[in-house]
């Protein structure tokens, strides 16, 4: 084997090398970005876990209807409150990671559809009588128009786009094996 013949062996095999490096780190980011991704449905599902997530969901279905004031949601204990608050600062965390692409859609109203289809209209009416609640206060020093839970907003309306099951979950998905 001559030395030119050497060379573009070398040659060869180093750019087999390089491609087969880049293979491998491009399938470590797509490994990343499912382990992420589960690491991100598993803390959706502990947040719904969460007894104060399950208080709030109780206090807005049992002691709000749907055509509750700003006087009976500052009536409420302390501890309803601190509840309700749990369930908004999740679903807004939520919506900005489904925003900033961390996040499906789908996956999150795999989770919350069930619920919102009961509490959907009462979480809006909060959200929204919170956030004029904050815009209005004092200590909303810079007249910020952006409201604390703008984001709750947002998300409801995108799950509320999305289909909603036909049938219960275990008749459409009763044929399913992993």
């Amino acid at each position: 084997m001559n030395l030119e013949t050497a060379a573009q062996v070398g040659e060869a095999l180093g750019g087999i090398a390089i491609l087969l490096t880049m293979l491998f780190g491009l399938r470590q980011v797509v490994e990343w970005n499912q382990t992420r991704r589960n690491e991100i449905t598993q803390r959706i599902a502990e947040h719904l876990g969460t007894t104060l997530v399950q208080r709030a969901m109780g206090v807005i279905a049992n002691d709000l209807d749907e055509e509750f004031t700003q006087e009976e949601v500052l009536a409420l204990s302390r501890e309803q409150k601190n509840s309700i608050n749990a369930i908004l600062v999740g679903l807004n965390s939520h919506a900005i990671m489904i925003f900033q692409g961390h996040l499906t859609l789908e996956i999150l109203s795999a989770y919350y559809q069930p619920y919102l289809t009961i509490l959907e209209k009462r979480i809006r009416k909060l959200a929204k009588l919170l956030n004029s609640l904050w815009l209005d206060s004092t200590e909303n020093q810079t007249n910020s128009l952006v409201g604390p839970f703008d984001w709750v907003i947002w998300l409801l309306d995108r799950i509320e786009e999305q289909p909603t099951e036909t049938s219960p979950v275990y008749e459409l998905h009763k044929d399913w094996k992993a």
